[in-house]
C-alpha cells in the first residue's frame, strides 16, 4: 500500500573560492509542502536560488544518517536544465524508515548542499503465513497462522478468514486471535457439514491487511440443526408443537418430529411423533397427555450423523376440573380448609385454559385452588403483588403462586376467573346479564340486561319487562371473548352451567314483567312473574 505526499527542498548557492575543494554555500530552502512519501519512495523538490559558477550536476542526496552527501545515496536530476526548480523521485527505500535528504549541486569548485529535510516512509501490511487445518468435525475446525513481519507498525488484529469460495477476506467469516507478532490458533465454528472451506490467515496494521496462502479442508457430515416450535392449541390431554430443520448437516434428514416427557430434555427414547423428512418447518400433534401435568418437549431431526434436538420447551396441560377451598370462601368454621366442601369452578367454553365462578366471600381470610379435592402438593394460590382495583372490569389481578389468595374486606358475591395460560387470577365484582330476543339485543354486556347484586339477601337478580322468548343469561368478564362461553340457565329451580357443553335446553318466559333471581351460595334460581 502506498500513500502520497510531497517533500520540497531548495538549494541556495553562494560564492566560493578557488582554494576550497568542496564549497558549502548558505542555502535558502523553500518548501511547497508537497511530500509524496510512500512505503518505498519520496519526491523532493530543490530550488537553485543562485547558480554562481555554474552547476554541472544537481539532484538529491539521502541517507538514514544526518547530513547525507554524494558519497551516500544520490538521485540525479535529468529534466529541464534551464529551470531553477527541479523535482527528483527517490525510490528503493525501506518501509517505515526515517531518511535525511538534501539538494546538491556540483560545480567546478566542488559540491554544494541545501538545507536538510527529513521524512519517514510509510509502513506496509504485515507478513503472515497460514497454518494447516486440524481437528475437523462437522461443525468446527482448528486453524491459525504466524505473523512473521509487522510491516513497521503495530499489528492490531490477526486471525483467519474462511469461506466456501476461494480467496476469503474479512468480508467473509473470520476469527480474531490477538494483536502481535508470532503464532496464533483460530477456532472455526458454526460450519456447514460435508462442505469444502477455504482459509487464509490475515494480519492488520495501520497500513492495511495482508493475507497468507490459502489452505482448504472439508467438514464431516454434521448433525442437523433443528428448532422447537412453541406450544399452541393446548388442551387438557394434548397440544400442538413442531419445529424447523434449518440445516441438514450435509446429509439427508430421514426423520423429524418432536419428543416429550415429564423430565427435561426428552429424547426419541421417550414419546415422539414422526412428521416427515428433509429440511423446513413441520407441525406435530401431541396426544395422550395427562391432565394438569408439566411436560417438556423438543423437536428432533435425524441424518446419517445421528439425532439432533431443538431447545427444551416446558408446558403444562390444563386441568379439566378446578376446586376452591379456604376460610375466605367457606363460612362453616368446622370446614374452612376442608376439601369436602364442594366449591367447583366452571370451565370457560372454548377456553380450556380458563375457569370461572361466582362465589360468596366472607370478608376475611383467603383461599386456594386445585384440580383435585386434595392437598396433593399441586394446590396453588398467589405470589407477588396484586394489580388493579376491585372496581376495575378485571378487578384485582393476582399471579399464580403458592400463597393464599386474600379475599376483599367486604363480604358478598365476587367473580373469580383463573387463566392457566397467563398464570393470572382475577377477583372482580360479578357482572351477570340477560341477552337475546327477551331484551331485544344480542350485544354483549348490554346494560339493559344487567343484574343487580343484592348481597343483603344473597341473590343476584333482575326485574324487567321481557318479550316472550327463550331466556339466556351469562356471567361476563373481560378475559372472555364471547357471552356464551360463560352461559347458564335455570332448570328445575337450579342454576345449570353450560361449561364445555353445547347449547343448553331452552327455557321460555312469558311476555311482561319477570324477576330472575340467582343464589350462587345454594345454586338455586327462579323465574317469577307478579
Amino acid at each position: 500500500m502506498m500513500i502520497a505526499s510531497f517533500v520540497t527542498a531548495a538549494i541556495v548557492f553562494a560564492a566560493c573560492t578557488k582554494e576550497m575543494s568542496e564549497v558549502r554555500l548558505e542555502s535558502k530552502l523553500t518548501t511547497t509542502e508537497k511530500m509524496d512519501v510512500t512505503s518505498d519512495s519520496a519526491t523532493v523538490v530543490g530550488l537553485i536560488v543562485s547558480e554562481g559558477q555554474g552547476i554541472t550536476e544537481k539532484g538529491i542526496v539521502y541517507s538514514t544518517d544526518s547530513l547525507p552527501t554524494v558519497d551516500d545515496n544520490k538521485a540525479v536530476y535529468s529534466g529541464n536544465e534551464k529551470t531553477a526548480a527541479f523535482t527528483v523521485k527517490i525510490g528503493g527505500l525501506d518501509y517505515a524508515t526515517k531518511y535525511y535528504a538534501r539538494a546538491y549541486g556540483i560545480t567546478s569548485s566542488g559540491t554544494i548542499y541545501g538545507a536538510q529535510l527529513t521524512f519517514t516512509t510509510l509502513p506496509v501490511p504485515p507478513t503472515v503465513t497460514t497454518a494447516d487445518i486440524t481437528s475437523v468435525t462437522g461443525r468446527t475446525a482448528t486453524g491459525g497462522g504466524e505473523v512473521t513481519v509487522s510491516g513497521g507498525a503495530d499489528v492490531t488484529a490477526r486471525g483467519v478468514c474462511y469461506s466456501t469460495e476461494h480467496n476469503p477476506t474479512l468480508s467473509n467469516s473470520f476469527t480474531t486471535d490477538g494483536d502481535s507478532l508470532g503464532t496464533f490458533t483460530s477456532n472455526l465454528e458454526n460450519l456447514k457439514g460435508n462442505t469444502t472451506y477455504y482459509v487464509r490467515a490475515y494480519a492488520t496494521n495501520s497500513a492495511g491487511t495482508n493475507y497468507g496462502p490459502e489452505v482448504s479442508f472439508k467438514t464431516e457430515v454434521a448433525l442437523p440443526i433443528v428448532t422447537t416450535t412453541p406450544i399452541s392449541n393446548l388442551v387438557a390431554d394434548g397440544a400442538t408443537s413442531g419445529g424447523s430443520v434449518t440445516d441438514n448437516g450435509g446429509a439427508d434428514v430421514t426423520v423429524r418430529g418432536v419428543c416429550w416427557s415429564t423430565s427435561e430434555n426428552p429424547t426419541i427414547s421417550d414419546s415422539k411423533t414422526s412428521d416427515g423428512t428433509g429440511t423446513g418447518p413441520f407441525t406435530s400433534t401431541i396426544t395422550g397427555l395427562a391432565i394438569s401435568t408439566t411436560y417438556h418437549v423438543r423437536a428432533y431431526a435425524e441424518n446419517s450423523a445421528g439425532v439432533a434436538y431443538g431447545e427444551d420447551i416446558q408446558f403444562s396441560t390444563y386441568p379439566t376440573a378446578l376446586y376452591m377451598v379456604g376460610d375466605g370462601v367457606i363460612s362453616d368454621p368446622s370446614h374452612i380448609w376442608d376439601w369436602t366442601v364442594d366449591l367447583p369452578m366452571i370451565p370457560v367454553n372454548s377456553h380450556p385454559n380458563m375457569f370461572w365462578k361466582i362465589v360468596w366471600m366472607t370478608g376475611t381470610g383467603g383461599f386456594k385452588m386445585n384440580s383435585v379435592k386434595d392437598w396433593d402438593g399441586n394446590q396453588f394460590g398467589t405470589t407477588g403483588d396484586v394489580t388493579g382495583s376491585i372496581n376495575d372490569p378485571a378487578g384485582l389481578v393476582y399471579t399464580k403462586g403458592g400463597e393464599n389468595i386474600p379475599v376483599p374486606a367486604t363480604p358478598g358475591y365476587y367473580m373469580v376467573v383463573v387463566d392457566f395460560a397467563t398464570g393470572k387470577i382475577s377477583i372482580s365484582k360479578p357482572a351477570v346479564y340477560l341477552i337475546g330476543n327477551v331484551i331485544g339485543s344480542w350485544d354483549t354486556a348490554n346494560l339493559d340486561g344487567l343484574f343487580t347484586v343484592d348481597n343483603a339477601n344473597s341473590v343476584i337478580k333482575i326485574t324487567k319487562t321481557l318479550a316472550n322468548d327463550d331466556i339466556r343469561m351469562y356471567a361476563w368478564h373481560p378475559w372472555f371473548t364471547d357471552w356464551w362461553q360463560s352461559e347458564f340457565i335455570i332448570l328445575n329451580d337450579q342454576i345449570v352451567f353450560r361449561g364445555t357443553g353445547g347449547d343448553q335446553t331452552r327455557v321460555n318466559v312469558p311476555a311482561g314483567s319477570n324477576t330472575v333471581a340467582l343464589n350462587f351460595k345454594t345454586g338455586a334460581g327462579s323465574i317469577t312473574q307478579p
